[in-house]
């Protein structure tokens, strides 16, 4: 992975046994200058949320005050990890929108998401203080009786508490149902930028939502019947700082997810599916800033035409001086061809021409090139040749064993509905952890003329993952579900 993005692959780790100093506060906990050890720490970006206090993972105090442990934090702002690492065994990692942080390969419940605001990422301080054994704001839990005693699930809707700072808040300006035939399209209007969530319970309850953070909800509370494939839309101000949008199912649709510069869409279908049950992403100008830089002026990346309307490109990650991700010798570049040569043959058996950027262990470009020379001439092979489609496969890797799954990247807006298709049957077709759709600017996915995805299918790093990367049969199923996925495109767009 390290040549498509820049991935997570290698970190010094976390001693969670060294000594530490007195941590007390100089001030009332609304102010920003505390004392550690006997040494004064000032926080300089502390912005108040309903869970506590949130800093921003560059805040001068909240670096000093790991230096001062013997570690060092890092915001990692293309995978969005903020990582806090020290000589040892373990890392401690929040991601942006997920309201658990990992000790090693442990879970452990957050105040709140983490988040992103004028680029900057921001962390709950009390469960860095609390990761990092220090003492917090108040008396509570260690470490160690958090992870032995698991967070109750959250109500599906909490009493409303006033923002503490209305004026940095997004605003939902609206909730709109639209009922087609075998589907529901929900538009979440908003103004702003920011980040969400969502997540699903299965039967019997059946229950979908999604909490956009950092939001005030800009109407009265919504109670709407959206018709026979959503019982109910009901949309209600959170605690402080976040709206919920909440869904409930007569079964297990298909939901879809796509953040755009005004808002969120959710298109929910007829199609009952084994979906993933949590995923997040970001919305507004953090999302679509740079989507302008993709085309020539006046163009839009949703009008190529392709010059072979009938060809596919396949893309197997790494190669030849580039190994990826490796683990027990096994090794990505083996994994990915041999998955991207399965898809091959399925493709070719129902009609389509398939061409692979490679069909053997080589590099694409040179051995030992540059990441752009090499992730270039991956896109050279779909673009010269005016391709319908490019999808790229991959292993992913982690720095402990905690993340698993598979995960779908795109970009460019043209890649959007590439993606959802081959999501949608991954997600049918395999019984694992699916987390969904991903909008990230990986390289090739960027820089490919057509359509094109990245399928991140499964965590080399995470014990059962790896089980299945092993499995033949299981390679075999994972090319099936990509292979339909990308028929299932081509017969609608």
């Amino acid at each position: 992975m390290n040549r498509y993005a820049v991935r997570i692959g290698s970190a010094l780790a976390l001693a969670l046994s060294f000594q530490l100093g007195l941590f007390t506060f100089a001030n009332a906990a609304e102010n920003t200058a505390y004392e550690y050890d006997g040494k004064r720490v000032v926080f300089e970006t502390l912005v108040q949320r309903s869970g506590g206090p949130a800093v921003s993972a560059d805040d001068p105090g909240l670096q000093q005050l790991v230096r001062n442990a013997g570690g060092s934090l890092t915001w990692d702002a293309d995978n969005q990890y903020v990582l806090v690492t020290f000589p040892g065994p373990t890392v401690i990692s929040f991601a942006i929108g997920d309201a658990h942080y990992l000790i090693g390969s442990v879970s452990h419940p957050a105040a709140f998401a983490p988040f992103v605001r004028d680029g900057h990422a921001f962390v709950p301080l009390k469960d860095v203080l609390r990761a990092l054994k220090l003492p917090a704001f108040s008396p509570g839990p260690s470490v160690s009786d958090v992870a032995a005693t698991p967070a109750p699930p959250p109500p599906l809707f909490a009493s409303p508490v006033p923002s503490p700072q209305p004026e940095q808040l997004a605003q939902v300006t609206g909730v709109d149902v639209q009922a087609q035939a075998g589907s529901v399209t929900i538009r979440i209007g908003i103004s702003g930028n920011g980040a969400y969530e969502w997540h699903r319970l299965r039967v019997p309850d059946n229950r979908w939502w999604i909490d956009v953070h950092t939001a005030r909800l800009a109407t009265a509370p919504i109670d709407q019947n959206g018709g026979a494939l959503v019982s109910a839309v009901r949309v209600r101000q959170q605690p402080a700082d976040t709206v919920r949008v909440a869904l409930s199912l007569p079964a297990s649709e298909q939901v879809d997810v796509s953040p755009g510069n005004e808002g969120i869409t959710i298109v929910v279908s007829s199609r009952v599916v084994a979906a993933a049950t949590r995923g997040s992403g970001t919305f507004g100008s953090i999302v679509t800033a740079n989507a302008s830089l993709l085309a020539s002026p006046g163009a839009s990346p949703a009008r190529y035409v392709p010059a072979n309307p009938h060809l596919i490109v396949l893309d197997p990650g790494h190669g030849g001086s580039d190994p990826g991700t490796v683990r027990g010798g096994v090794q990505e570049k083996s994994l990915t061809l041999d998955m991207a040569m399965r898809v091959r043959d399925i493709l070719v058996a129902r009609g389509w021409q398939v061409v692979m950027t490679r069909t053997d262990d080589r590099d694409v470009f040179a051995p030992n090139d540059s990441a752009r020379d090499e992730l270039q001439a991956r896109d050279d092979v779909a673009n010269s040749r005016g391709a319908r489609l490019l999808v790229s496969i991959h292993v992913n890797g982690y720095v402990n064993s905690g993340p698993h799954g598979v995960a779908t990247y795109y970009y460019k807006a043209s890649d959007l509905a590439l993606a959802q298709s081959v999501s949608r049957r991954i997600a049918s077709e395999l019984d694992m952890n699916n987390n969904g759709v991903i909008k990230d600017k990986l390289y090739v996915v960027n820089h490919a003329a057509m359509p094109a995805a990245l399928v991140e299918t499964a965590y080399i790093s995470n014990p059962d993952d790896f089980t299945l990367l092993q499995s033949g049969s299981w390679r075999q199923k994972m090319a099936q579900a990509i292979a339909d996925g990308i028929v299932d495109y081509t017969e609608s767009n």
